[in-house]
């Protein structure tokens, strides 16, 4: 392979990059040393591509392409091409002539490229392209003998080894096949012959004679089954039994350590069912006995009377051939004694899946025959296998081929980033919500940990949940707005995302990190905080203010209520008359403050008006400077963090590895977060935005127009000029007359 010397590099963004164009540009990747690639290791899920491309890349099937990965795919392509005109044209078909056949595989792709060649009748074809690759991996996975050692029931010719393979497949499960459907692979095959002989092998064990007689592994004949369910149901409550008797009889004062204790029965609440079922449940079966009894009296747990009963009559009875009034523990151990066999019998019965198959179908399975059969088709499927191989080796080199230049422009170099016009392999779309398009979204896994490293980026970031229609699972996409405002974004917001194919899907934030977006406002935020603030003040001095008058009302109308009732001077007045006198004072009242308060607000205003008429331009100035004070700080702060913003860390927090910094560039800025414009010619929209924006330029400069002549007049009036035979000279004041207000006009002369 040649090897190109020359490196070419251009700036994209504020880096400068390999550019990666052509054939020999892919080639010279190999000579770069990683720690000048952007990228050295990024997740295969936040990339758009082929899956089998991905797949092929990612040769060890961690889920990640590292840096060794991608030198390996480019060398892999390199060594089996000669003529490398189609990896510049990033073309999709294998031409027969540009294949290096000595060497490596490249024999192998030849012959498997001419095979399928002839399969669709095309022997006289210089290539074949990725589609008609496709076509026939799928029609030969579709095989009923296809690839990794499976092979599905039609595929036997006799119909007795369909059944037989039918039935691995009911009874153990099948294994995976290409074609969607379940099929027998080796490891089927051998588990279900194993069980089918251990299944016979166990029946075998079983008494030839009736087994309504009793055996020693039939204690009760045809009733030992039923028999042993119920000792199973109350062994372990009898024993628990004997057991406490054991510690009754070393030491009488145990008794009192047999749960429920005291404290459990105080604790307990009585007045729920299922605690007080649970209370008797701990309970002892009976009281513990000094000689190892168990009487079958009223003193039995109620819990477990009707089972005991069943175990009495069932069991135990006939068993020891008498009716019992209490039971022994030498008793109890001959009864569990005379099931052991039975039990171990039952414990060595093999898979009950197998068994329902019956024990004529179980014999004739045995027959070697069908086994044999079976991995005969087997065989077969790994020759098909060793077939699929070789054709997907042509299709792995018409994917680099075709995805290997793109790929190293995503991951050595970032061009499509910084181009308006194409999508880089990890941008998933556009979000549009608040009235703009939101161009830039990264996939993320984890929100959690994309979130701890997204907060170093500097940018403000949407989190926003994606739902596909018919698509279960919600994919997250991490969101950075780039320029204009917050708006109206806020979790729980939403609207739709595009992907890159034009597929659109619900959306909705989910998280937000807040940073500045832009300088104007960073410029306003002061501001806003200062109006939320006074806001805030002005309501709850009016909140005060309606409580002072509802107040004052309430102990107007207890003043009248109390004179009316007690019948004071307003006694000769009428009723109607003393209720519209208790008005008008009340009235009068309410009036009367207001007009106070309408009158403090006058002197307010006109003081303030006389301040600014008296010092316009101190006041100002002092005003502006004020302004400024809160404004600049922010300004140069939001500057210096919008010149920081970094892309990398919203990357990483994806999980790629990104060598340097990737800052944020103006156009960058301007291109991930866009207002969109009115279609040209529409009628009834009027951009008001640039008349505002002229407003308060003309606002700004007549303010400062007006400051400067009020701080010019003082220097005119001390420095004025007279005409002297038509010359002008400065007029000369004493120092006492500079600034000092002009004479009453009215004032009289002495």
């Amino acid at each position: 392979m040649e090897q190109q010397k020359t490196m070419s590099f251009a700036r994209f963004g504020r880096a400068c990059h390999l550019k990666i164009g052509n054939a020999e540009d892919l080639a010279s990747v190999l000579d770069l040393d990683e720690a000048h690639w952007v990228a050295t290791s990024a997740p295969v899920s936040t990339l758009r591509c082929d899956e089998i491309f991905l797949r092929h890349v990612d040769a060890d099937g961690c889920g990640r392409i590292r840096a060794s990965e991608l030198r390996d795919a480019i060398t892999w392509l390199f060594d089996h091409l000669s003529d490398t005109r189609s990896i510049t044209e990033c073309n999709e078909v294998v031409k027969l002539d540009a294949l290096k056949v000595e060497g490596g595989q490249g024999q192998r792709i030849h012959n498997a490229a001419r095979k399928a060649l002839a399969s669709l009748n095309r022997d006289s074809a210089e290539g074949i392209g990725l589609d008609e690759i496709r076509q026939i991996v799928a029609s030969v996975e579709g095989t009923s003998v296809s690839e990794v050692g499976v092979a599905l029931p039609e595929a036997a010719e006799d119909p007795s080894v369909n059944a037989f393979m039918t039935d691995i497949i009911a009874t153990i499960g099948g294994a995976d096949h290409p074609s969607g459907n379940k099929g027998v692979g080796g490891e089927q095959l051998d588990q279900f012959v194993s069980e089918v002989r251990a299944n016979l092998d166990w029946r075998a064990t079983m008494p030839q004679e009736n087994t309504n007689a009793t055996s020693k592994l039939f204690p009760l004949g045809d009733n030992t089954e039923a028999a042993f369910q119920l000792l199973v149901k109350l062994r372990d409550k009898i024993d628990q039994y004997f057991s406490q008797c054991e510690a009754v009889a070393f030491n009488e004062n145990l008794a009192v350590h047999i749960p429920p204790l005291d404290a459990d029965i105080q604790q307990a609440n009585l007045a729920d069912p299922h605690a007080i079922e649970e209370l008797v449940r701990r309970a002892p079966l009976a009281k513990p006995r000094p000689d190892h009894t168990l009487p079958l009296n009223d003193s039995i747990n109620r819990f477990y009377a009707t089972a005991l009963e069943d175990l009495i009559t069932h069991v135990i009875t006939p068993l020891l051939k008498t009716q019992v009034e209490k039971i022994t523990e030498e008793q109890w151990t001959r009864v569990k004694n005379d099931f052991a066999p039975y039990e171990a019998w039952i414990d060595a019965k093999p898979s009950e899946a197998v068994a329902k198959l019956g024990p004529e179908k179980l014999k004739s399975y045995c027959d070697p025959a069908f086994a044999d059969t079976v991995r005969t088709l087997i065989g077969r499927s790994h020759e098909t296998a060793l077939q699929l191989d070789s054709i997907r080796l042509v299709e792995k080199l018409a994917l680099y081929q075709a995805h290997l230049i793109e790929l190293a422009n995503n991951y050595v170099s970032f061009p499509d980033l910084y181009d308006p016009n194409h999508h880089a392999m990890f941008e998933m779309g556009s979000l549009i919500m608040d009235g703009r398009h939101f161009n830039f979204a990264v996939k993320v896994e984890n929100r959690a940990e994309h979130a701890r490293v997204a907060q170093s980026s500097g940018m403000f970031v949407l989190y926003v949940q994606v739902t596909s229609q018919g698509d279960t699972a919600a994919a997250e996409l991490a969101v950075p707005i780039t320029s204009g405002g917050k708006g109206n974004l806020a979790v729980g917001k939403r609207g739709i995302f595009a992907d890159v194919d034009g597929v659109l899907s619900d959306a909705r934030v989910v998280q937000i990190i807040e940073n500045p977006i832009s300088v104007g406002e960073a410029l306003v935020a002061p501001f806003r905080r200062i109006g939320s603030l006074v806001g805030g003040k002005i309501e709850q001095i009016t909140g005060t203010a309606e409580k002072h008058l509802d107040s004052s009302m309430q102990r107007g109308m207890t003043q009248v209520e109390t004179i009316v009732a007690e019948g004071g001077s307003t006694a000769a007045v009428p009723t109607t008359q003393r209720s519209a006198q208790s008005h008008g004072m009340m009235a009068g009242g309410i009036l009367a403050g207001g007009g106070l308060a309408v009158a403090a607000m006058g002197s307010a205003l006109t003081y303030m008006g006389t301040v600014v008429s008296e010092h316009g331009a101190t006041v100002l100035l002092v005003v502006g400077g004020a302004i400024l004070a809160v404004m600049l700080p922010g300004a140069l702060l939001a500057f210096h963090k919008l010149r920081q913003r970094d892309l990398s860390a919203i990357l990483e927090g994806s999980g790629w590895a990104i060598n340097a910094r990737m800052r944020l560039t103006r156009a960058q800025s301007r291109q991930f977060a866009q207002r969109p414009a009115y279609p040209a010619g529409a009628r009834g929209v009027r951009n008001v935005r640039w008349r505002i924006m002229a407003l308060a330029a003309l606002i700004c400069f007549l303010i400062a127009g007006y400051c400067a002549f009020q701080l010019w007049a003082p220097f005119r009036q001390s420095h004025g000029t007279e005409k002297l035979d038509g010359q002008e000279y400065p007029t000369e004041q004493p120092a006492e007359n500079l600034g000092a207000p002009p004479p009453d006009s009215n004032r009289k002369s002495l």
